[in-house]
């Protein structure tokens, strides 16, 4: 029974420490005052929101460290990013690959999130 409980622990944290996105991550307040938000979820769907409000939705998938995504914006084009993790895994920073929808790699190239707890 401990080997079984040992080895179930032990597959959880691997899971959990590959799952380094899932959850919400917010950035600081721009200098209007807006807060740009995603939550990722498990499902790999997420949802973005400014000062609380939803804005976008789509799906996700990350492989190593690239982030590739499809969106209810943009005419449903796909992107494709280059994840950053800093700061203890805390905090994160999207750099473009591949994204032929100008606005969005814009304001994602500018954009650093830290993960709320």
């Amino acid at each position: 029974m401990k080997i079984v409980l040992l080895y179930v622990a032990v597959m959880a944290s691997i899971v959990m420490a590959e799952d380094r996105l899932t959850g919400r991550w917010e950035s600081q307040p721009s200098p209007k005052g807006n807060v740009t938000g995603v939550v990722f979820k498990t499902d790999h769907s997420f949802e973005g929101y400014v000062n609380k409000k939803p804005f976008v939705s789509g799906t996700y998938t990350l492989q190593d460290d690239i982030f590739t995504f499809s969106d209810n914006g943009c005419e449903g084009k796909r992107g494709v990013y280059k994840i950053f993790f800093f700061s203890n895994a805390d905090s994160l920073r999207l750099i473009p690959i591949v994204d032929s929808c100008a606005e969005r790699k814009q304001g994602m190239s500018k954009l650093v999130m830290g993960r709320v707890k």
